[in-house]
């Protein structure tokens, strides 16, 4: 049975999230012992970490917690495997360490991998809501710079080739004989030099319906684009100018890449521009009453999330049926 269950990822500030974990569980350990168990997650995918990469981010956690007065704290730290082919599977592997005595889960910021809402939705159909509270350490994030290079991969090299031979076919001809080798060889070499920097994650067969699902929106933003044109050509051209600047907060999905997509797109469409992202939500100037309605109506953010295949925002923050940034 454990208290305090601190999951721990590869990134952010580890000493001071777990010194805030340690604080946490020794404060609850007042008039009882209490047991804190910190788990590296293992696996492939999302945050999880090799086996060898996540023992030694356990033997940190664990050298943290020696230089910290414990009281009436247990603590023990552990590799827990989260394998799966996508994070649906993995957070049910996290899960699946937990059990049904009172327990408070505590989440890195800057461990994305599970969100918040994920994890509740997967306790909930675990039953173990009632029993699991889940929360982020208020731990202010460290920003990293990204590697310059990632650890090479079959599917890395695999996804390389592949996205190169077919970018060499689209300029030549792919019923010529000589294109065909050629762009054999090329993508050949471009996948042995650069298969270490073109991907950040390894592929997976979730990432071929992020791909297929990004054709299906690439349309709709195009879409929201020429409107919103069309839309700012006309109070252009309006004789009494009718704008209503202001700063509004979008709700945003969960999840960096979805935050980023989302702020993106809001600034392509004329009219709004993305100022700034909040923890969950995405400040943005709207120049028209129109514009603004469509924001907050949250179209875009759940097309987005659809994309990604993140939580959408909830929709107890949105408001209307739906619409499109612009």
């Amino acid at each position: 049975m454990s208290d305090l269950v601190v999951v721990v990822g590869q990134r952010g500030r580890l000493r001071d999230y777990v010194r805030y974990a340690v604080r946490e569980g020794r404060d609850a350990a007042q008039e009882r012992t209490v047991h804190a168990r910190f788990l590296v997650p293992t696996g492939t995918g999302g945050d999880t970490l090799p086996r060898p990469a996540a023992a030694a981010l356990a033997d940190r956690v664990a050298a943290i917690v020696a230089t910290e007065s414990l009281g009436r704290l247990t603590v023990s730290t552990e590799v827990h495997e989260t394998r799966g082919p996508d994070s649906e599977a993995r957070l049910t592997a996290l899960v699946a360490a937990l059990d049904e005595a009172p327990t408070r889960l505590l989440l890195s910021p800057a461990f994305e991998e599970f969100t918040t809402t994920d994890v509740t939705a997967a306790l909930q159909a675990a039953g173990l809501a009632e029993s699991v509270t889940v929360e982020r350490a208020p731990v202010e994030r460290r920003v990293l710079r990204p590697p310059l290079a990632f650890e090479r991969s079959p599917g890395r090299v695999a996804a390389t080739f592949g996205l190169s031979f077919a970018f060499y076919l689209a300029l030549g001809d792919p019923t010529d004989p000589f294109d065909l080798a050629t762009g054999v060889l090329a993508a050949a070499v471009v996948a042995a030099l650069l298969s270490r920097v073109v991907l950040e994650t390894t592929p997976t067969p979730a990432s071929v319906g992020r791909v297929a699902r990004a054709t299906l929106f690439l349309p709709y933003l195009l879409y929201a684009v020429v409107r919103a044109n069309v839309a700012m050509a006309a109070v252009v051209l309006h004789p009494r100018l009718p704008i209503d600047p202001s700063v509004v907060r979008v709700p945003a999905p969960e999840g960096r890449v979805a935050r980023a997509l989302l702020a993106n797109s809001i600034t392509l469409t004329p009219g709004t521009l993305t100022v700034d992202v909040v923890d969950d939500e995405v400040v943005v100037h709207a120049l028209t009453a129109d514009t603004r309605a469509e924001l907050e109506a949250g179209g875009l953010a759940r097309a987005v999330a659809f994309v990604t295949g993140e939580s959408p925002p909830s929709p107890a923050s949105l408001d209307g049926p739906g619409g499109d940034a612009g």
